[in-house]
């Protein structure tokens, strides 16, 4: 199994970076589905910033979806 960015750990040290995407991966680390708005609370940020990080991170691959009804 390769990893995504191979040994190049840039990518993922800049979506680290970020303390409001760092707050929110940390709240996550329980395993536990949380809402846009859940992270955007927990991070003190409005929910169009908290999805515009969650797009990032989705986007590099360390996060993923789970729908849940009608949320996501």
């Amino acid at each position: 199994m390769s990893a995504p960015y191979g040994f190049d750990i840039a990518p993922v040290a800049a979506l680290l970076a970020d303390r409001t995407r760092a707050a929110m991966l940390t709240v996550m680390l329980d395993g536990r589905p949380l809402s846009a708005g859940e992270l955007a609370r927990t991070a003190g940020v409005s929910a169009a910033t908290a999805s515009s990080h969650l797009a990032k991170l989705l986007g590099g691959d360390l996060v993923t979806v789970v729908k849940q009804g009608r949320h996501r």
